[in-house]
């Protein structure tokens, strides 16, 4: 099932705003401040466009390059311009929201910024969460929030996500995954994998991984404690 959103189509030529330890996923929010002049003629040119930007992850060792083209993730999520403040000193503040993902194909220079021709990559696997109950999504919200009541005051989730509202098993999984406290390394592997299910099952695995660890800690802080790990 195709997101309800229309993606890009297959060849569009995107802006790409490439950042360190950022990985933006389809359905979820980006607040954004852009400040370094390319990027400001960026977003007033795609706000005479169609208003979408292309983000990707910069690849280590990017500090080396950062003013020309350092190395960037194949893969990344378009967004859409939602709301956007032009600031008097001629920066922005905005938010995007994510569409798709997508694949570069190539980069096209002309631009003090960089753009790329874009494939969309379509959701393997994907379900509809409204036309009734859904194991896959009870499941993955319970672990979550059993993860969640674990942490000590949820201090590392944030707590605006809501996930009842999803209708597509795809946002669900995405949402989740943008709000997990994972390394940029776990958060790209996640925005790579096409197939819904996988992605879920890898899901699964970081947070029993997480809630292990959580454990253990309480018991190693309190060592008299009964606590199971089931």
């Amino acid at each position: 099932m195709e997101s309800e959103i229309n993606p890009p189509e297959h060849g569009e030529l995107v802006p790409l705003f490439p950042l360190p330890q950022t990985v933006f996923y389809p359905n979820t929010l980006l607040p954004l401040h852009i400040f370094e002049p390319r990027y400001r003629q960026m977003v007033a040119e795609a706000l005479e466009g169609e208003k979408k930007i292309g983000m990707v992850l910069l690849l280590p060792g990017w500090e080396a390059n950062y003013y020309a083209a350092p190395p960037i993730a194949t893969v990344g999520c378009v967004g859409k311009i939602e709301k956007h403040v032009l600031l008097g000193d001629g920066k922005y503040n905005m938010v995007l929201k994510g569409l798709s993902r997508f694949r570069v194909v190539g980069e096209t220079e002309g631009k003090p910024y960089r753009r790329a021709s874009i494939e969309t990559l379509k959701e393997i696997n994907d379900q509809s969460l409204i036309t009734g109950p859904n194991p896959l999504k009870e499941e993955l919200i319970r672990h979550c929030y059993e993860y969640i009541r674990a942490l000590s005051s949820g201090k590392n989730f944030r707590t605006e996500m809501i996930l009842d509202d999803c209708k597509i098993l795809s946002h669900l999984a995405d949402q989740i995954a943008y709000q997990l406290n994972l390394t940029t390394e776990q958060k790209q592997k996640l925005l790579e994998e096409q197939d819904v299910l996988k992605r879920i099952d890898s899901i699964h695995t970081m947070l029993k991984m997480k809630m292990d660890i959580i454990h253990l800690s309480k018991m190693r802080a309190n060592p008299g404690a009964d606590i199971n790990l089931n």
